[in-house]
């Protein structure tokens, strides 16, 4: 994983030797501001050594504390070796963070500004990187890590592109933080007093008033003090996020998360009414019966109606499930003989269908959680998301799908696969709703009207990548595609086909996204692998090893 201390740590020390100083045209002054509540700790002298170091002097610091410190630390200014202009605002001893940030942006007049706490210790070029990526109306932030007691690079956290649902259930977007001047004067006021809760509540609040929200994959801030995750089982542990949906117009409960620090979500449909959930079969009749009988058992305000396609059985067994199941009002078979096409068997049964939503279903599903379908619908009734996927594990319940990135082991594959029911993965992904490329379609929710209007799956994609590829074509127009972390689901993995694996596919999907499979996945950082879905460090010929796997692909398709 990405956070072996080892291998890190001699990475990100070796990667920041190795930036070039960068020159920024027209560099506007970046006001930094550091909050003290309370007594300043010790490594407060270090965080402001930090800041003595830049390389760019285009930055001014205000530094925000409580009363009775600001003898102390104006002391620890004088030995920290800042040239640069500075200015100390005290506060009362009983004013909260909160109002302590108010009256910094109040300093700050008409600048930009970077918010810098003590024990943070930023490298030597962050100032001029975020100055250079903080548009006029916009945010920018980068990566972070810790510095252990031995002096060690720890827990890095290498985030993706901006994303805003994983950013409404977790804080993605963390240290360091620039805002520019357009985002200060527009930012609602704060919505905690929880502290733990403090860099959250600032980022939804200036991330849902920027233009623009800008991700520097680099690792620009060492925490000598670890962060505290949010307690969100706590009183006022959610109050920021609520306070944010209600900002936003959207009805939702927000509950604890399943990892520290994170939170669900929980929509209830308010404009669908019905979900057409589509299931291609050939035969396995035990596995239809579970799949149909677990959605039946788990179902809670939205009712399924099924459009089962039947792709050529021969079974006597599945003769007789489909006698029993053909008298329910709401079940509909589709006998449908042509040779295996996904794309061709999904199409052809929505083309049927009359409800709001379809879901896309393998006949190997097993539903988990009561309400689940509820859960798919809340998400994809939102105007702007096009398509919702669930949170896949395989029979003995270990990880099979929470996201699809692109361009992993060559053309896309789910990071974090085989990861323990309980584990949270990397940044907590494999249990928070997020932003991602692409979702599986064994389980993939989207609006009929929506999937109408982009011409449903590409039967030239018959077998493989058909579902990404819609994803993929949903956000070229602007809407976003989701995993949803608390619908749960058993997937068996096609046991009555096996793996499937067309190369004509896999090298017809490459050529029309080739462009964006080398430009990377934005919802994975570009400094972890996409050779295997671990989310360790990359390697460093990982771009060799593709353009070689792409050509020996080619070769498979194209025999001499």
């Amino acid at each position: 994983m990405a956070e072996d201390p080892a291998a890190y740590s001699g990475w990100v020390s070796a990667r920041e030797a190795a930036r070039p100083t960068i020159s920024v045209p027209d560099q506007r002054m970046l006001h930094v501001v550091m909050l003290i509540e309370g007594r300043p700790p010790a490594q407060t002298v270090d965080s402001l050594q930090s800041l003595a170091a830049q390389e760019s002097h285009h930055w001014r610091l205000t530094v925000v504390l409580q009363r009775p410190w600001q003898m102390k630390v104006t002391a620890l200014l004088a030995v920290s070796g800042i040239r640069q202009r500075f200015t100390v605002e005290e506060a009362e001893s009983t004013c909260t963070t909160p109002e302590m940030l108010d009256t910094a942006l109040a300093a700050t007049a008409e600048d930009d500004i970077g918010l810098i706490y003590p024990g943070d210790i930023w490298a030597r070029d962050t100032v001029n990187l975020l100055s250079a990526a903080l548009d006029e109306n916009g945010v920018a932030y980068g990566d972070e890590d810790c510095v252990g007691a031995d002096g060690r690079h720890v827990s890095p956290r290498l985030k993706p592109a901006f994303s805003p649902e994983f950013l409404l259930h977790a804080d993605c977007v963390g240290r360091p933080l620039a805002l520019s001047a357009g985002v200060v004067k527009r930012m609602p006021p704060a919505s905690t007093g929880v502290p733990e809760a403090w860099d959250h509540d600032i980022a939804l609040r200036a991330c849902e008033v920027a233009d623009s929200v800008q991700h520097i994959p680099e690792v620009l801030c060492h925490r000598l003090i670890p962060p505290r995750p949010v307690p969100t089982d706590a009183p006022n542990g959610t109050n920021h996020v609520m306070a944010a949906l209600r900002r936003r117009r959207e009805e939702a409960s927000v509950l604890p998360g399943r990892s520290a620090g994170t939170v669900r979500i929980a929509r209830t449909p308010g404009t669908v009414a019905s979900a057409s959930i589509i299931i291609p079969f050939r035969d396995e009749p035990r596995f239809l019966r579970a799949c149909i009988d677990s959605i039946d058992r788990t179902r809670a305000l939205i009712a399924p109606h099924y459009i089962l396609v039947d792709n050529g059985s021969k079974q006597p067994e599945t003769a007789t499930l489909l006698e029993r199941l053909k008298v329910r009002s709401d079940v509909r078979i589709l006998r449908d003989d042509r040779p295996f096409n996904w794309a061709g068997l999904n199409n052809a049964a929505a083309a049927l269908a009359t409800a709001d939503v379809l879901v896309f279903l393998n006949n190997d599903i097993e539903a988990l959680s009561v309400g689940w379908l509820d859960t798919l619908c809340g998400q994809v009734e939102r105007p702007d998301v096009g398509a919702v996927g669930a949170r896949l594990l395989y029979p003995d319940r270990r990880l099979q799908h929470c996201g699809v990135v692109l361009g992993l082991g060559g053309a896309a594959g789910h990071p974090l696969v085989g990861l323990a029911e309980n584990e949270p993965g990397y940044l907590s992904m494999a249990v928070t709703t997020r932003e991602c490329s692409g979702v599986t379609g064994a389980c993939l929710a989207t609006r009929r009207t929506i999937f109408e209007s982009h011409g449903g799956f590409d039967e030239a994609l018959g077998i493989d990548l058909n579902d990404i590829d819609y994803c993929l074509r949903l956000q070229e127009s602007g809407l976003r595609v989701l995993y949803e972390s608390a619908a749960e689901l058993i997937h068996h993995e096609s046991p009555s086909r096996g793996t499937a694996g067309d190369v004509r596919d896999i090298v017809h999907f490459i050529d029309r996204w080739k462009a964006s499979i080398l430009a990377g996945d934005p919802y994975l950082n570009p400094h972890l692998t996409r050779m295997d879905s671990s989310c360790a460090l990359r390697g460093p010929n990982e771009e060799e090893w593709w353009r070689n796997w792409y050509a020996g692909l080619q070769r498979v398709e194209t025999p001499a």
